[in-house]
């Protein structure tokens, strides 16, 4: 009886992924934010890497992409009344949230393999920086799926969604201008530890110290949007 079940969520979700990538192709929101995030990277590998540093970078990524990509992805069903038809086909809210979920995790991860790629070979690098963001990129997604719930079309997303992207793009300006003693405050933000973990890593020394805080912040996260999930009551 598990294992039907079991089978059968399987079965929902692959059904789920494969409609949502199906339709990627007519997105034209989603595929604007794909373009320009695949752009930003590209032209930044073209610039000295020491002007720029990388944790803005991902910020770009971070927030037009995983963010925006994601509330658009949930508010789009809402908008277009299909969310009714599949929970009436027998999916369920919480497969059709993860469907949406996969989908940007695995957009994002495209293009941090492009960025990858044109940064260069150091394969060591590039596996610890994938690990040193990933809290920030859950952070994100759930962010994203909150904004697509609580909004009504792909504007509000993008309305609601910009003061985060902006809050965001404040600190990653100010870890940029500033040394790591000037503002020890921000220490309690994630982008501090994100911004001088790289640091870390650059130098081939232990970020492990610098995974701790945004660890935190994403389980707080995922804690409040899970607690807050349950006690709502979706149509």
């Amino acid at each position: 009886m598990m294992k039907n079940e079991k089978t059968g969520h399987l079965y929902r979700l692959r059904a789920l992924l494969y409609k949502d990538i199906c339709d990627l192709r007519w997105n034209g929101q989603v595929l604007f934010n794909l373009i320009t995030g695949a752009i930003l990277i590209s032209l930044f590998a073209l610039l000295p890497h020491e002007e720029i540093p990388v944790s803005f970078v991902f910020a770009f990524v971070f927030g037009m992409l995983t963010l925006l990509m994601q509330g658009n992805l949930v508010v789009e069903e809402k908008e277009q009344g299909t969310i009714r038809r599949l929970k009436q086909a027998g999916f369920s809210l919480k497969e059709i949230l993860l469907s949406k979920m996969m989908v940007t995790f695995t957009t994002t991860v495209l293009i941090l393999i492009l960025f990858f790629v044109l940064y260069g070979d150091r394969l060591l690098f590039h596996l610890q920086l994938c690990i040193l963001v990933l809290p920030i990129i859950i952070m994100m997604l759930i962010a994203g799926t909150f904004l697509g719930i609580k909004t009504k079309n792909t504007i509000e997303v993008s309305l609601y969604g910009s003061p985060i992207m902006i809050f965001y793009f404040f600190l990653e300006g100010l870890l940029m201008n500033s040394s790591q003693e000037a503002m020890p405050w921000l220490e309690i933000f994630p982008n501090y530890h994100i911004h001088y973990g790289i640091e870390q890593i650059y130098f081939n020394e232990s970020f492990f110290s610098y995974l701790a805080v945004p660890l935190i912040w994403m389980a707080a996260v995922m804690v409040v949007f899970i607690s807050w999930y349950k006690k709502q009551q979706f149509n």
